[in-house]
């Protein structure tokens, strides 16, 4: 069986080249649109859980009654 060694110089040139490369693919563009959609995934999400809530009392308080 042989070992196979890697250098950390070989191991940060293969990080660094990833990373740089990842980062040139990615647009500015892109970045603000995931934003903007992960903000109104949210305020969606807040929304619906608090109109959920909301059912669910008015349900469980007509169901006791």
């Amino acid at each position: 069986m042989t070992e196979q060694h890697v250098n950390a110089g070989g191991k940060a040139g293969f990080l660094g080249g990833s990373l740089v490369s990842v980062f040139m693919s990615i647009s500015f563009d892109g970045i603000l649109e995931t934003i903007f959609y992960a903000i109104l995934g949210t305020v969606v999400s807040f929304v619906v859980s608090l109109l959920l809530k909301k059912l669910f009392r008015r349900y469980l308080t007509r169901s006791k009654g």
